[in-house]
């Protein structure tokens, strides 16, 4: 079983707006883009590494780039969202100001807090911001792109003055469901990621069961804990790889023992081998068709 990326961004964002009335069946899945959702409506269950979050009406998610998420959808209610694809780059480097615009994604993994709620829905300045927005999309007129670019800027600037100053656009605190013990081996795995891991030994370091161990990984996260760590560090290798540095290094920075296993692996994962993809890179050839809606 493995993880999925889904989906390229061929421009800085993307804004959809949402609405199944069918429950639909989304497996757990990572983006190299980040995202943001606010839950308009639907009875959804949002599992974002390992942590669970009910969702409420105007909730917004946060799911910052390479981090496993999926949602557990009901079909006893319509799910409306409306959803903002975000190239991490666009933010992170092509914004020249001190004031980085992706200090949300970061708040969310640093705080391990990736759901939050919208205040006064009718005064709120972030919703009719993000309907400002999506009208933006829909603006044929002169200098529309700038607009829709103008627009988003403005959206990103209000969202992290409402988490930097915890006011009445943002409730900051949302409750949460997770099993401590599982999200402490998470954020251990995270933090040795490149070191020597394996079921006994995490088993022994938490005081734990491996059998029980096993089993409650896989039910807070849909996956073994073997490829929850497999599929991590081959995220770090497409990164490391994106930075052109040279393959066998790659290979063995990120856990791997002999190049032929992580060449081989990597294809299992990516459908292409590491030398197909930096090909693919310096040749600017698209690997995978655009996602129109992946959660």
């Amino acid at each position: 079983m493995e993880y999925q990326k889904k989906g390229y961004l061929t421009s800085y964002f993307k804004l959809f707006h949402l609405k199944d009335v069918q429950k639909i069946e989304i497996k757990a899945h990572y983006h190299e883009f980040d995202k943001i959702i606010l839950f308009l409506s639907g009875k959804v269950k949002y599992n974002i590494e390992g942590q669970t979050y009910q969702l409420f009406p105007y909730d917004i998610v946060f799911v910052p780039h390479n981090c496993i998420h999926y949602p557990t959808i009901s079909d006893t209610a319509t799910y409306e969202r409306i959803v903002l694809y975000i190239d991490p780059n666009y933010l992170k480097n092509k914004i020249d100001t001190t004031d980085k615009l992706d200090f949300c994604f970061n708040y969310t993994q640093e705080h391990n807090s990736y759901v939050m709620n919208l205040d006064n829905i009718n005064e709120n300045d972030i919703l009719k911001q993000i309907q400002i927005l999506e009208s933006s999309f829909n603006d044929k007129g002169f200098a529309h792109e700038l607009y829709s670019n103008l627009k988003f800027l403005e959206f990103m600037i209000l969202i992290n003055r409402a988490i930097i100053n915890d006011n009445k656009n943002l409730t900051i605190h949302h409750k949460v469901s997770y099993d401590k013990t599982i999200n402490s081996v998470i954020d251990y795995i995270n933090e040795h990621l490149f070191t020597e891991l394996n079921i006994d030994y995490l088993a022994n370091h938490f005081f734990v069961s491996k059998y029980y161990l096993m089993r409650k990984f896989k039910l807070k996260t849909g996956y073994s804990i073997h490829q929850y760590i497999l599929n991590k560090r081959l995220i770090v290798a497409k990164e490391k790889i994106k930075s052109g540095i040279a393959l066998t290094q790659i290979c063995f920075d990120c856990g791997f023992k002999d190049y032929s296993t992580f060449s081989r692996t990597f294809k299992q994962i990516f459908k292409q081998t590491p030398r197909e993809f930096k090909k693919a890179l310096n040749e600017k050839t698209d690997i995978y068709k655009e996602a129109k809606q992946y959660e």
